[in-house]
């Protein structure tokens, strides 16, 4: 079941990427330059039996604890380096063990790709990234997991503009420990928080026409009439 899943996801992030060709190049005025952001995680970690929405095993915390940065590239690609903290919850399942204690760091460092510009530049941005973390785990001899892995990371999210500058960003992300692949120390990582976003001012083009304010280098001759002579 597990690699089923794995193999959807997979096949949605490539499809995805493959069609996301636009149609006419953008202009500076049409990004932007810098997205910042914090969020609220929730944490599934659970590497030996991959079930996406299970709200049960969720690590979460009530506080914002991931923020990330987010710089735009060219043409609807960016890029994006995030860190998060996640504290373990004993009562929550961590693989196969209960009672697991200790906290998780998690930095992420991924490729995206926005459909903002298909759908019109409205309300929603869905978008789709890829690339790699490092993940350390607090040492409790009861996690099955890595102490420390890097991971591949697939995202799905979609960010919802409730202005020109701030939105609502949703996500969620498959995380592959390259450790162990398949085994415990893969997780899933959801994701819901704000981003401001800096708006791109260069290749702006003023209305000023330097032609009206042009200064003629020639020299111009003033003629001065002579006064008529008394008869």
């Amino acid at each position: 079941m597990k690699i089923r899943i794995l193999s959807l996801f997979f096949l949605f992030c490539f499809v995805g990427t493959s069609i996301a060709q636009p149609t006419k190049k953008m202009t500076n005025r049409d990004n932007y330059a810098w997205q910042f952001g914090a969020s609220w995680l929730l944490t599934d970690d659970d590497g030996y039996e991959l079930n996406p929405l299970s709200s049960s095993q969720f690590q979460s915390a009530p506080y914002p604890s991931r923020i990330f940065v987010d710089k735009y590239i060219y043409n609807g690609w960016s890029a994006e380096g995030a860190i998060g903290h996640q504290k373990y919850d004993p009562t929550k399942l961590v693989n196969d063990s209960m009672g697991i204690t200790g906290s998780m760091i998690s930095t992420d460092f991924a490729l995206k790709y926005s459909f903002y510009k298909q759908l019109g530049r409205g309300v929603l941005d869905p978008y789709l990234g890829t690339g790699l973390g490092m993940t350390l785990r607090t040492s409790d001899r009861r996690n099955t997991a890595k102490a420390f892995s890097p991971t591949a990371n697939f995202t799905v999210g979609c960010t919802f503009w409730m202005s020109s500058k701030l939105g609502l960003q949703a996500q969620g992300t498959l995380k592959l420990g390259l450790t162990d692949l398949f085994k415990s120390s893969d997780y899933m990582q959801y994701s819901l928080g704000l981003t401001y976003r800096i708006e791109k001012t260069d290749g702006y083009k003023s209305n000023f026409d330097k032609s009206k304010y042009k200064i003629s280098g020639h020299r111009t001759r003033i003629k001065v009439k002579k006064p008529k002579s008394e008869s």
